[in-house]
């Protein structure tokens, strides 16, 4: 394979959706695992920050924030915005009332596609499949 082909390849590629039926609820939540590119920006919004400055102040919206990045529709686009305070705020008033097992499904399943499978983390010396998994 070549550089071209690789590029190509690599482009043409898109990360999966996997599904997650929440106990007690109806309908489908889909979720994806982290791509390259958001933990690009994450890196990057934190690199803003100088040696020395004082540290962000906490965000009190910040488990739903985090909620609203993951949680997705079937055609893989986030059914809340982040960055919408506004959407936020609504989010967290729902979970202020929610069952603290709700969240903890929907984080337990997106580790779990965040996370290497033991297939996938390489011993000393031995090198890794493309297909383990």
């Amino acid at each position: 394979m070549n550089r071209e082909q690789f590029l190509k390849n690599l482009r043409a590629s898109k990360v999966p959706l996997h599904p997650l039926q929440v106990d007690g609820w109806e309908g489908t939540i889909y979720l994806r695992p982290t791509t390259i590119g958001e933990v690009r920006d994450i890196l990057l919004e934190r690199g803003d920050r100088k040696e020395g400055d004082p540290p962000p102040p906490p965000d009190p919206l910040y488990i739903a924030r985090t909620l609203a990045g993951i949680v997705r529709d079937e055609e893989g686009n986030l059914l809340f915005d982040p960055k919408n305070d506004t959407q936020v705020a609504e989010l967290m008033e729902a979970l202020a009332d929610a069952a603290p097992s709700i969240s903890r499904q929907i984080n337990q399943a997106y580790d779990k596609l965040n996370s290497p499978s033991p297939a996938e983390v390489s011993p000393e010396g031995k090198s890794l499949s493309a297909t383990s998994s």
